[in-house]
């Protein structure tokens, strides 16, 4: 799981979930993530995500 570092978010991206708002369907892993991607609830790119420890 990644999770965003942006404006105090928190969103965390999860592969088993995806992105319905970004419809990223669900099993995509982050590194499989359009460039042009951007966090669903503060629109933060994927530079500001940070990988959490499983």
């Amino acid at each position: 799981m990644w999770q965003c570092q942006g404006s105090n978010c928190g969103y965390i991206y999860s592969p088993e979930k995806g992105d319905k708002k970004g419809k990223i369907p669900a099993g995509t892993k982050f590194e499989e993530l359009p460039d042009d991607w951007k966090c669903p609830v503060c629109g933060a790119s994927k530079k500001f995500f940070k990988k959490l420890e499983d």
